[in-house]
Formats: structure tokens, C-alpha cells, sequence
């Protein structure tokens, strides 16, 4: 049951996603196969290691974490192996946005910087909070549960600069492998690393 919330949930974040960013994009939204499954299998990766190596460095700061994953936890309760579906699905829905960001941002703001700060706030408020939401309404439990209180333990306001700092990176780090020569074993070699990477963390 927990399996079909997750997909249900990633279901939802891309077809919305896709109707929303084609709408606004009038009719105009390139799927290109690569370049998709590309920017999925790298947000997976990059993910999960940041999940792992985040919360922990947190922790050890502050003295205590950020978030807990309550479904199927792994590396500590860092990072879910729901990953798989729920991060390859917000990469989708990357995807999709960066293009809209792309088209219609002004030249002042198509920039690395700006797309991370909005998306440093959609990620959490948004994509988090549904995605708990869901959870929520069908399992009856936090997908990742928040330490601090101050939206509901739903997600907090603490992981926004934390969000805008990773995915600055991972915008610099897509964009590189982007200007890669096209190879069609790349992504999957990415979403292998990915899911090797997040069940090291069951052993």
C-alpha cells in the first residue's frame, strides 16, 4: 500500500506538472527522451546522497535533524527507498519547469541563482507538503516526518536555504552533464547509481 501511495503521489506531481508548465508554455512543452530521463536519473542520485550526508551534518550542528523519513527509512531514516519512485518523479517535474523557467524568465533572471531560490521554496512548500499530504490521507503517516513544528511537521521553513544550496549544485552539476556528447548507457548508469547508493544504506 505504501508502494501505490508513492506512485499515486508521483503520478499526480507529473501529469500536474505537465498540463500546468504545457498550458502555461501554450501547447509549446518539448519532451525530449534523453534529456528527460537524464534529469530524473541525476535528481535521483543526487538526492539521495544529499539526504544522506545533509541531515547527518545537521544533526551534528544543530542537535538534531531536520526530517525522518517514516516509510520504508533508510541510511538512518535519511532517505526513503521510495526515492526511487518520488525523486525520479520530481525530475520529471524538473524537467518540465526548467523549460517554462527558460522561456519565460527575463534575461535578469534566467540564471542558476534564481531558478534555485524558486525552486528552494516550491521544493519544500509545495512537493513536500503535498507529498506528505498524501501520505497522510492513505497511509495515515508522514511519508518524511519534520522535527521542527512550524508548518505541521509537513515540511519547514529551516530546509529552504538547505534546498536552495543543493539544487544550485545539482543545476550546475545537470547543466554539465547536459553538455556531455549524448551516451544512451548515462542515465541508466545514473538511476543504477542511485538505487545502489540508497540500498548501501539497508546493509
Amino acid at each position: 500500500m505504501e508502494v501505490m501511495a508513492g506512485i499515486l503521489f508521483s503520478l499526480l506531481l507529473t501529469g500536474i506538472s505537465y498540463t500546468v508548465n504545457r498550458r502555461l508554455l501554450g501547447g509549446r512543452l518539448v519532451i525530449d527522451g534523453y534529456h528527460l530521463a537524464l534529469t530524473a536519473s541525476s535528481v535521483l542520485l543526487l538526492a539521495v546522497v544529499a539526504e544522506s550526508v545533509i541531515n547527518p551534518l545537521y544533526e551534528g550542528w544543530f542537535g538534531s535533524k531536520l526530517w525522518e523519513y517514516r516509510i520504508f527509512p533508510l541510511h538512518d531514516a535519511n532517505v526513503s527507498a521510495l526515492a526511487i519512485i518520488v525523486w525520479t518523479a520530481y525530475g520529471v517535474h524538473l524537467y518540465f519547469t526548467r523549460q517554462f523557467l527558460d522561456r519565460k524568465l527575463s534575461v535578469r533572471w534566467n540564471n542558476t541563482f534564481a531558478k534555485s531560490l524558486i525552486f528552494g521554496f516550491e521544493a519544500p512548500l509545495i512537493f513536500e507538503v503535498s507529498g506528505n499530504f498524501v501520505f497522510l490521507l492513505l497511509m495515515h503517516n508522514y511519508y518524511a516526518y519534520y522535527l521542527p513544528a512550524d508548518i505541521l511537521h509537513l515540511t519547514s521553513l529551516r530546509v529552504v536555504p538547505v534546498y536552495m544550496l543543493c539544487i544550485f549544485l545539482g543545476l550546475i552539476i545537470l547543466k554539465r552533464l547536459e553538455n556531455l556528447p549524448r551516451h544512451p548507457a548515462l542515465p541508466p548508469a545514473l538511476f543504477a547509481g542511485g538505487i545502489t547508493y540508497l540500498f548501501a544504506g539497508s546493509i
